[in-house]
């Protein structure tokens, strides 16, 4: 199964392969359509990365472990390796890492002032000078926690 790419109706960009699931927004509209080609891009190759350093990724973050090959894991190992006196594997950083990986491919591809990747709740956002973002954290039963 290969990743899928669709524009909703919105016009946020759905990039979805095997349990990676990623929701991107981008302004200026001018922009858009080159941010979400870079995205589109970056993203066909996420999955198989990852799948080929898996076994490593998996295994508990210990004081001299060897930094895996990919940039993804890399960032996955840079999240996670200053907790290795605790249990944690580089998995704890999956999501973020993937979202940060993709919000740069189109940060490096065009200029956009306002850009987003999530990636079932971890959200890479950059804002350019000037810029904000709204965002609001709910409960199972629509309770607004509060916004940020």
């Amino acid at each position: 199964m290969s990743a899928t790419a669709a524009v909703l109706p919105d016009g946020r960009l759905h990039l979805q392969h095997g349990p990676i699931d990623l929701i991107i927004g981008v302004e200026p509209a001018s922009v858009r359509n080159l941010a979400y080609l870079a995205a589109r891009k970056r993203f066909s190759t996420v999955l198989s990365e990852l799948v080929t350093e898996l076994p490593s990724l998996r295994s508990p973050m210990v004081q001299g472990i060897s930094k895996p090959c990919s940039k993804i894991a890399n960032r996955m190992d840079a999240a996670t390796r200053p907790f290795s006196q605790h249990f944690i594997t580089r998995m704890a950083a999956v999501a973020g890492s993937v979202a940060d990986e993709v919000l740069d491919a189109m940060q490096c591809a065009t200029h956009v002032t306002r850009a987003y990747v999530n990636n079932g709740g971890d959200i890479a956002v950059f804002l350019a000078e000037n810029q904000k973002y709204v965002t609001a954290i709910l409960g199972h039963n629509g309770q607004d926690f509060g916004r940020i």
